[in-house]
Order: C-alpha cells, then sequence, then structure tokens
C-alpha cells in the first residue's frame, strides 16, 4: 500500500503521530489555562507556563518532521514527553504536590531551570536522531515468506514464567530474594515472555490459529492482574508499551484504523479508572507484602473495592490523585536532581556507576563493594543514612528514578549535552545496522535497541539499564528456542501475480 497520498488508507487508518500531535495539542492548551491560576504555586508560575508550552511547540515541530521521515525513535521520546513530562506541567497547576520535591528546599525558580535544561537537552537528542537516516523497514514483506512452527512451546513458555512472577511474588520481596534466584528472576520475568509472544504474534499471524491468539490474551491479561496483585504499578503501562516496541519495530510505525480511534476515545475514562484502581491495588499490596503480611487475594479484592468507592467520592479525588500524579511525572526525578546537583554528586559519580555494575552485574551471588544500584542508592542521600550499602537496605528497600536529563546533568552538567547527541546517533546507528535472514530475530534486535532507548529516557540509572539491557538480551537468545519458524513453501497459491525470471 502506498505511504501517501492514498486517499482510501487515509479515510480508515489515523497515525500514531497525528494522535500525538492531538495530544500534544490538547496538552498545550491545558498548560496555557494554568497561566493566571498559579500566583500561590510553589512549584509553577507564569515563566514556567510559558516554557511548558514552549516544550509542547518544540515536540509538535519534531512530529512535523517525523511524519515526512519515519522514525520510530522520535515516535517514543515524543510520548514521554508529552504524557511525562508537559502533562506534568499542567497537574502541577492543579496539585502543587510531589513527593520528590520535599527532599531539599525546591520553588518554581528549579522548575524553570529544568525545563530551559531539557529544551537544550532535546535538541541534542533529535539531533543525533535526524542524522542517521532509516530505510524502509522490509519485515512485513519478509516474514509473509515465513510460518510459525512452535505456538505450543510459546504458550507453555508464557504460562512457566506468569506462575513463576506469582509465586516469586509471593514468597519473595526484594531483600529476601535468594541471589542464585536473582538472575533466574530477570530471565524469566514475564514482560520478556510477552514482548517476544506478540511479536511472534504480529509477524507470524497469518499462519497461527485464532485459539493460539486467544490464549495469549487471557495469558496477558492474566500476568497484567497478577503483577498487580504482587504490587507492580505499571503492568497495564508495560503492556501499552511493549505493543508499541513491537509494531515500531516491525512496521517502523503505528497505525490505527478509525474506528477503533474512536473506540479508544470512548473508553478512555474506563481506562484511567483502570490505572488509578491499579496503582491504588498495586501500592497496597506492596505495603502489605513489605511489613511481613502474607499475600492475600482477598485483602487485594478489598483493595479494589476501597479504590473504586474513592473514586466514586468527588472529594477522595483530592486525596487519590495528588500521590498518582506524583508518581507518573517523569519530570518530578529530572528537575529535582538538576536542582540539587551538589547533594547528589557523592552518588552520581563515574566511580559509584562502576561499582554498581560490579556488584550488580559481573559478580552474581556475591558483592565486592556492596554498592546498591544508583537508582536505590539515591535514599541514601536525601534521608541522610549514611554511605550507601545494600546490607543496610533490608528495611528500607526502595527504587528512585533519575530521568536522563537528571542523570546527565548530575554527572556532567551542561558539558553532557555533546554526549546525549552520541548516545541518540549511536543507538539508532545500531538499530538500523540490525541484520537477519530470520524476520523473528531481526524484529527482537530492533527491539531491543528501541527497549534500550526507552529506558536510556526514562533512565532508572545507566547501570540499571545495563544489568536489564544484558538480560533481556540473555532471555532472547535463551528463549527463542521457544519461537520457532521455518520458510513457508513455495506453492501456486503463494507465487501468483509474480513477475517471472526473463
Amino acid at each position: 500500500m502506498p505511504e501517501n497520498g492514498a486517499t482510501p488508507i487515509k479515510a480508515k487508518w489515523i497515525d500514531i503521530n497525528t494522535i500525538l500531535g492531538l495530544l500534544n495539542v490538547v496538552v498545550a492548551g491545558l498548560i496555557a489555562c494554568g497561566f493566571y491560576r498559579v500566583e500561590n504555586n510553589i512549584y509553577v508560575d507564569q515563566e514556567t507556563i510559558v516554557l511548558g508550552i514552549a516544550l509542547c511547540a518544540q515536540t509538535q515541530f519534531v512530529l512535523w518532521l517525523e511524519s515526512r521521515r519515519r522514525d520510530p525513535f522520535v515516535i517514543m521520546i515524543v510520548y514521554l514527553m508529552i504524557l511525562y513530562y508537559s502533562l506534568r506541567i499542567f497537574t502541577l497547576t492543579l496539585y502543587p504536590y510531589s513527593e520528590v520535591f520535599t527532599r531539599y528546599p525546591y520553588d518554581y525558580r528549579d522548575s524553570n531551570s529544568a525545563l530551559i535544561f531539557i529544551l537544550i537537552a532535546n535538541v541534542f537528542l533529535y539531533a543525533g536522531l535526524y542524522v542517521v537516516r532509516i530505510e524502509r523497514n522490509e519485515l512485513p514483506a519478509a516474514s509473509e515468506k515465513w510460518r510459525a512452527t512452535s505456538p505450543g512451546s510459546v504458550v507453555f513458555l508464557l504460562i512457566a514464567a506468569i506462575i513463576f512472577a506469582y509465586f516469586s511474588g509471593r514468597y519473595w520481596t526484594a531483600d529476601n530474594i535468594p541471589r542464585g534466584a536473582n538472575f533466574l528472576a530477570l530471565l524469566l520475568t514475564p514482560q520478556i515472555v510477552s514482548l517476544m509472544t506478540l511479536t511472534y504474534y504480529v509477524l507470524y499471524r497469518k499462519s497461527l490459529s485464532r485459539s493460539f491468539a486467544l490464549a495469549i490474551a487471557i495469558l496477558i491479561v492474566i500476568d497484567m492482574v497478577v503483577h498487580t496483585l504482587i504490587g507492580s504499578r505499571s503492568a497495564i503501562v508495560g503492556f501499552i508499551e511493549a505493543v508499541m516496541l513491537v509494531m515500531l519495530a516491525i512496521y517502523g510505525r503505528i497505525r490505527m484504523r478509525r474506528r477503533y480511534v474512536w473506540w479508544c476515545l470512548g473508553l478512555s475514562p474506563l481506562g484511567v479508572v483502570l490505572l488509578v484502581a491499579a496503582f491504588v491495588i498495586s501500592t497496597y499490596n506492596r505495603v502489605t507484602k513489605e511489613v511481613g503480611t502474607p499475600f492475600d487475594l482477598s485483602r487485594a479484592v478489598q483493595a479494589a473495592s476501597e479504590a473504586a468507592s474513592q473514586l466514586q467520592s468527588g472529594q477522595s479525588l483530592d486525596v487519590v490523585l495528588p500521590p498518582i500524579l506524583s508518581r507518573a511525572g517523569f519530570f518530578d526525578y529530572d528537575a529535582e536532581i538538576i536542582a540539587h546537583r551538589g547533594k547528589y554528586r557523592s552518588l552520581i559519580n563515574l566511580g559509584a556507576y562502576g561499582k554498581s555494575v560490579v556488584d550488580n552485574l559481573l559478580t552474581p551471588g556475591f558483592d565486592v563493594y556492596d554498592q546498591p544500584k544508583i537508582a536505590q542508592a539515591l535514599q541514601f542521600v536525601y534521608n541522610d543514612m549514611g554511605p550507601p550499602s545494600k546490607e543496610e537496605m533490608a528495611d528500607s528497600y526502595q527504587s528512585d528514578q533519575l530521568g536522563v536529563y537528571g542523570e546527565f546533568y548530575g554527572l556532567f552538567g551542561y558539558a553532557c549535552l555533546p554526549l546525549l547527541f552520541i548516545a541518540a546517533f549511536v543507538l539508532k546507528r545500531l538499530y538500523r545496522g540490525a541484520r537477519s535472514s530470520n524476520p523473528f530475530h531481526l524484529a527482537l534486535k530492533r527491539i531491543i535497541v528501541l527497549y534500550v532507548f526507552l529506558e536510556f529516557i526514562r533512565s532508572f540509572g545507566l547501570d540499571w539499564t545495563l544489568v536489564d539491557t544484558v538480560s533481556l538480551i540473555a532471555a532472547t537468545y535463551l528463549y527463542t528456542l521457544f519461537f520457532l519458524s521455518e520458510r513457508a513453501p513455495v506453492t501456486a497459491a503463494n507465487t501468483a501475480g509474480r513477475p517471472q525470471a526473463a
């Protein structure tokens, strides 16, 4: 099908670029509405509103460029920028509340400085992506010559991963999981298996039965429920992002039928309710597990009922929403580190990252430096708990986000800008250079690079990203044994209409 100038396609399909552009305009309008309502807001002033609108304008320009040169990396960063940065400026005008901003003195001047840095840093990130051109994706045409041969093994693997996640979440917490099982938990995470399963289905759906599609749909829903019950707040969002990664890696863009877009808009209030309820339930179950209360399904149902009751009460929204919006806003984490770079300099430095990589990746089963991951060690700084130590984390386990802007500014200040350009350039070159005769393997290579880029932007630390990347690569190569395929035999049916050789 032609990509440009095809009226039937335009009438039936809506590109994700268009959807993100419309969403970005709406968010810009919401930010502008707060211009005269921030007089007494400690975190946002009128200059913040102007800078927030400037961030939306920058995003809109980048989307315009992307519509003329398709780029999955730009789609991913724009998705994060709209929902977790620009939208956060608006929600801060509604609820001037942030758990992150209470660590040290913080006000609107810090927000403005952070937004200025983000605007400048984005120029270098987008430039690094723009200079590398991606040729048209050939995966859909290549996959038509292949067919799936092991759907039963895929279903078995997904079931095994879900069962492992349930029982490990029921009996292990972050501080009592055996070191030998820690790496196994990374390999058997259902998110990786689900990602590979989605890739397998999208590539080979013509050769897969409806029963297989139904089975994996049911299992993925079960996986999201299980992860919510054992304390994961991102199960639903994680699935949506997995679908985005798969579609972008295979097709280079995301399109939706117009009627599905309208369905999504109509069901969006229900989606918001589900996200809020999942956040409340997972938070409740996480707290009860950390204090030693046994996992109990009835408690989870009770928490769901309480969450629904809170959402039905207008007054309760002012209690429920501020902490949710605070957790969902990536801007807070970046801005707080940018504002207090000096406070975190003892932790956010290359030496600490090196020790973390040694202890959390290179020496499984024992530690050399007793160095937690940087995201886990931040609490030792702002809570004044002394030198970071894994042994001291037993009663205070948590992880904080850094964000690419906060982390790179904390490491290098404004000198990090060329490094952001280089990082974006290198990752996109790796994506463009991925090669394989097997379309499934090629799709997975591209997905890995896109996933690393996604984690790089919303960073929990470069050390954390490195550990997750190694685990993802190891699991991907290990599990390819379950995701088998073969070239489809050439028949008269699939050769009809092809030009004959001279």
